[in-house]
């Protein structure tokens, strides 16, 4: 192995691990004594069902919400020969070869980037993660890696410029 650069966002173990955990801990265990807390005393305009179906609506909008957005990216770095995937439970290594397109979005505050594979792997056909500016400074620096997973297109019309 030589010398691996993790190209993905510091933010990944927040978004992946450690948001998820303290924001349903606390809104979940809020869910939980809301369900069976006593609420008779409620005032207008909040009966205690109408209470408790908001909290739970809350809490099941928000799971859906971060499972939409984060529950996918995983933690990434590179070296000239290979890539390195991790979902902090398990780590796999793929050349370069095995890399179809890769394709960057802006998503909210991050960069979201996506790599297809020719085949499926053991993370699907999809690899997502949120570049750092690692990814560019390595792609930057390394130019032949740009080369194997930029289309031949792309590249011409960079040349252009």
């Amino acid at each position: 192995m030589k010398n691996m650069q993790v190209v993905s966002s510091p933010w990944t173990l927040a978004l992946k691990l450690l948001l998820p955990t303290f924001w349903f801990c606390f809104f979940g265990g809020l869910a939980v004594i809301l369900l069976f807390y006593p609420l008779e005393d409620l005032k207008e305009p909040f009966t205690p069902t109408t209470a408790r179906l908001m909290v739970i609506s809350f809490v099941l909008s928000t799971a859906g919400i971060y499972y939409l957005l984060f529950f996918s990216i995983k933690w990434v770095s590179m070296d000239t020969e290979n890539i390195y995937v991790s979902n902090y439970m398990k780590s796999y290594q793929y050349t370069y070869d095995s890399i179809a397109r890769v394709e960057e979005n802006r998503m909210l505050f991050w960069n979201k980037v996506t790599i297809h594979f020719h085949d499926a792997t053991q993370f699907g056909e999809t690899i997502v993660f949120f570049g750092s500016y690692y990814w560019y400074y390595f792609l930057k620096k390394h130019p032949e890696v740009l080369q194997q997973l930029l289309p031949q297109e792309i590249l011409e019309n960079l040349e252009k410029k």
